[in-house]
C-alpha cells in the first residue's frame, strides 16, 4: 500500500467521523418527523442548523403552501432541511433544498429518506443556484441578514409567484443600531414604542425597492415579527406602480406621539405640537398582510397535525384583523407613561376610541400595542381623565 492511498483513505474516513461525531434525535413536527441535533441546532457550534423555535414560521409556510400549491419550492439554504422536507411532506409540493454544509446535506437526506418523500438536493453558493433557477415559491431564511440575497431570491421567483424572507437582525431593524441598519438596509430606524413594526416596514420596504429595480412589484401576502425574527411572505408580480406608491416615510413625534407617513416631498420639520420630527425610513406604508388570505389560512391552521396551531391561528387571526389600519400601532403603558397618568384598560380605552367614531383593533407586535385611525391627541385627554 503506497503513502498516496493511505493519505486518500484518511480524507475519505474523517468526514464521517465528523458528521457523527455529534448527538442527533428525532423530534417531530406536524406529521413529520426529523433527525435533529440534541443540542437543540442553534448555535453556530452545532453540525447542522436547526432551531426549534421556528416550529411556528415552519408551520405557517406549510400552511401557506397547501392554500397556494406552488408547483416548486426552494429552500435557499436549509439547514437540517426542516422545512423543506415539510413541505414536500405535509403540502405535496416538489422541493429543492440547499446548503454549502456537507453535512447539512447529507442530514437532509436522511431526513427526506425517514418520511418517504423525494427532494432534490443541492450544495451550491445560493446566489449562483438562484440565478440558474427559476421557482414558484423561494424562501430565504439566513443565519444573519438577508440583504446579500434578496436581488438574486427576486430574479429567482417566477412572477406571480411567493418570495418569504426571514430577518434575524432586529436590534438593527429596530433601531438598536441604526448606523447598521442604514449600511445594510439603506434605512434610517428609530427606537421607539412601535420599534418592531417599523422594523418589519423598513424589511418590507427593501424587498420592496429590490424589486422596483427588476421592474417588478410586490403584495405583501402575510408578514409579521415574532419573537427575535421577522418574517416577510410576498407574492411578486410584473406590476410595480403599486409598490412605488406604498413605499415612503414615518414621521414620529417623541413628545406627544403623533405618527403619519409622508412621501419625500411632503416631509416636515415641526409637529402640530411644535416639537421636532423624527423621520423614519423609507419604509413599506401599506397593508403588510392580505386580510382575506389570512382568514383562509387561520383555518388551515387550525387542523389537526400543527403543533403551533393555537398560536399560529391567534397570530393569523390578529395580524389580518389589524390592516384595517396602516398607521403604526400605539403602546398603551408608554402613552400612559408619557403622559403621567395610571396605566388604563384596553376594554376601557377600546369603548373611548370606539365612542368617539375611531377604528380599534390589537395588534400581534406587542400585547399591550393597539391601532386605531384617530391621532393621539384625540384620545389622550380621555385618558388623563
Amino acid at each position: 500500500m503506497t503513502a498516496t492511498t493511505i493519505f486518500m483513505r484518511i480524507l475519505y474516513i474523517r468526514p464521517l467521523y465528523i458528521i457523527r461525531s455529534m448527538e442527533y434525535r428525532v423530534v417531530t413536527e406536524g406529521s413529520t418527523r426529523l433527525n435533529a441535533p440534541a443540542g437543540g441546532g442553534v448555535s453556530k457550534r452545532e453540525e447542522v442548523f436547526y432551531n426549534p423555535h421556528m416550529a411556528l414560521n415552519r408551520d405557517i409556510t406549510v400552511a401557506l403552501c397547501r392554500l397556494l400549491s406552488p408547483r416548486s419550492f426552494l429552500d435557499v439554504m436549509a439547514g437540517s432541511g426542516a422545512r423543506g422536507i415539510r413541505v414536500a411532506n405535509e403540502a405535496g409540493t416538489d422541493v429543492v433544498l440547499n446548503d454549502l454544509n456537507p453535512r447539512a446535506v447529507k442530514l437532509i437526506g436522511e431526513n427526506a429518506q425517514l418520511n418517504g418523500v423525494a427532494v432534490r438536493v443541492e450544495s451550491r453558493d445560493a446566489r449562483q443556484l438562484l440565478s440558474s433557477e427559476r421557482f414558484d415559491y423561494v424562501d430565504l431564511d439566513p443565519f444573519g441578514p438577508p440583504v446579500a440575497f434578496v436581488d438574486a431570491a427576486l430574479a429567482s421567483v417566477r412572477v406571480g409567484g411567493v418570495l418569504g424572507v426571514c430577518a434575524t437582525d432586529t436590534s438593527a431593524l429596530c433601531g438598536t443600531y441604526p448606523a447598521a441598519c442604514k449600511r445594510k438596509y439603506d434605512a434610517w430606524p428609530l427606537r421607539c414604542d412601535c420599534y418592531d413594526e417599523l422594523g418589519l416596514r423598513i424589511l418590507l420596504g427593501f424587498i420592496g425597492r429590490a424589486a422596483l429595480r427588476f421592474e417588478r412589484g410586490i403584495d405583501p401576502l402575510f408578514c409579521h415579527s415574532t419573537r427575535h425574527y421577522m418574517r416577510v411572505q410576498a407574492r411578486v408580480h410584473g406590476r410595480h406602480a403599486q409598490t412605488q406608491r406604498s413605499i415612503g416615510y414615518l414621521q414620529y413625534c417623541p413628545d406627544c406621539m403623533w405618527r403619519g407617513y409622508a412621501q419625500l416631498d411632503g416631509l416636515v420639520m415641526l409637529c402640530g405640537c411644535g416639537s421636532r420630527l423624527k423621520t423614519v425610513g423609507p419604509m413599506w406604508t401599506g397593508i403588510f398582510a392580505d386580510p382575506e388570505l389570512c382568514a383562509r389560512l387561520s383555518e388551515t391552521l387550525a387542523e389537526t397535525g400543527f403543533g403551533e396551531r393555537l398560536k399560529a391561528v391567534k397570530l393569523a387571526d390578529t395580524v389580518g384583523a389589524e390592516q384595517s389600519v396602516t398607521v403604526p400601532y400605539y403602546d398603551l403603558h408608554v402613552m400612559c407613561s408619557k403622559l403621567k397618568v395610571p396605566a388604563r384598560g384596553m376594554a376601557e380605552v377600546e369603548a373611548e376610541i370606539k365612542s368617539g367614531g375611531g377604528v380599534f383593533t390589537r395588534t400581534h407586535f406587542n400585547d399591550t400595542g393597539f391601532r386605531t385611525n384617530l391621532p393621539a391627541d384625540s384620545f389622550a385627554a380621555a385618558l388623563k381623565q
